[in-house]
């Protein structure tokens, strides 16, 4: 298409060059004017819509074809003879269309071009040749120099069409192997079973949030969670189901955050949720949510296989300034919850408070 366009506007300038020329420059009492102005108005409403409205880019039949190279043949033929024949001075427009035809096609087509427009050339100046010797060697060597740009011009598109076929064949390549190494990198970092982050992208993302979080004095909550009864599915029902209940928890863990937060799996069955920018006080109110969620995933188990989900918070900088710190509280939180029934919230204050009580009961 770039291409097209690039002669369109050639052809453009040529037709303005001619009618300036004819108008202004040349003595026209030697030539045919009507046919002249008949061919360079016919030139003008050709060219003016091609260079305007690029209808090529719809219709094929606008494009450059060899159809098209043998009416511009022609149409270059008589122009030439209404202009004086073998005295018209418009003769390089033959070496300007050749090179033309030459840059769009082959080296083949161009010296088919070639040889259509010597004999149409040939036509035009032999049908007003007086018969000098001179004469004849000025058509000779007109000739020989179409057939010169052809192949010198056809040989330079031909070297530089397959140089474009390498780089569209690299860049394709390139895109080939971006797409597995995208492809590669993501499974390092998702975890197979369940589809979330594995544990150590987990990590590497939530100490990243945990750097923001301090430079902005924001806060940084860490859930961390484990499935309740998930045991008994694996024992009566076997380990395919087992995998596929935990392929749905992680599915309701992640309708349950936002964009920004992360959740991945720690190992086994036991998921840790990082929350950005939240307290405590909305993080136990998102893990209560993730708990709520689970409904979906009992709906496709019998009644007495139910699971349910332990979750245990630590939030920074309240419980811990680095990231294993926070998921070691959060961790001996969800261990309080469990012990408590399970499938509930238990937040480091509440774990604060069971290990002061803890000598008094003893």
């Amino acid at each position: 298409m770039r291409m097209e366009a690039l002669i369109g506007r050639i052809r453009l300038m040529v037709a303005l060059v001619n009618t300036l020329l004819l108008v202004f420059f040349l003595d026209t009492r030697a030539m045919h004017m009507q046919v002249v102005w008949g061919i360079v108005t016919v030139t003008w409403l050709y060219t003016l819509p091609i260079v305007i409205f690029q209808p090529y880019r719809r219709w094929r039949v606008f494009g450059a074809s060899m159809i098209s190279t043998a009416l511009d043949s022609v149409i270059i033929a008589m122009f030439i003879s209404a202009t004086g024949g073998s005295a018209s001075p418009f003769f390089p427009l033959y070496y300007l269309s050749l090179m033309a035809v030459a840059m769009r096609f082959e080296l083949r087509q161009a010296l088919v071009a070639c040889g259509l427009y010597a004999f149409t050339y040939a036509v035009a100046y032999l049908y007003t040749w007086n018969g000098a010797a001179d004469e004849f060697g000025v058509l000779v060597l007109r000739c020989a120099y179409m057939l010169f740009v052809s192949v010198g011009v056809g040989q330079l598109a031909r070297e530089e069409n397959t140089r474009s076929q390498q780089v569209d064949e690299i860049e394709r390549l390139n895109q080939q192997n971006a797409r597995l190494l995208s492809r590669n990198e993501k499974a390092a970092r998702i975890d197979r079973l369940t589809g979330l982050l594995n544990r150590g992208s987990l990590e590497k993302d939530a100490m990243r949030e945990l750097r923001r979080a301090k430079s902005s004095d924001g806060y940084l909550s860490v859930l961390f969670c484990d499935m309740d009864r998930l045991k008994r599915i694996n024992d009566e029902l076997g380990h395919d189901a087992g995998d596929k209940v935990m392929r749905h928890v992680g599915a309701a863990l992640k309708r349950g955050l936002r964009a920004q937060d992360l959740v991945g799996r720690y190992g086994g069955d036991e998921f840790v949720v990082v929350l950005p920018n939240l307290t405590r006080e909305t993080a136990f109110d998102r893990a209560e949510q993730l708990i709520e969620n689970m409904r979906t995933v009992n709906e496709q188990l019998p009644d007495d296989l139910a699971v349910g989900l332990s979750v245990g918070i630590a939030t920074f900088p309240f419980d811990a300034a680095d990231y294993q710190t926070l998921v070691k509280v959060a961790d001996q939180a969800m261990y309080l919850a469990k012990r408590d029934g399970g499938n509930r919230v238990r937040s480091s204050n509440d774990l604060r408070i069971f290990w002061e009580d803890a000598p008094k009961a003893g």
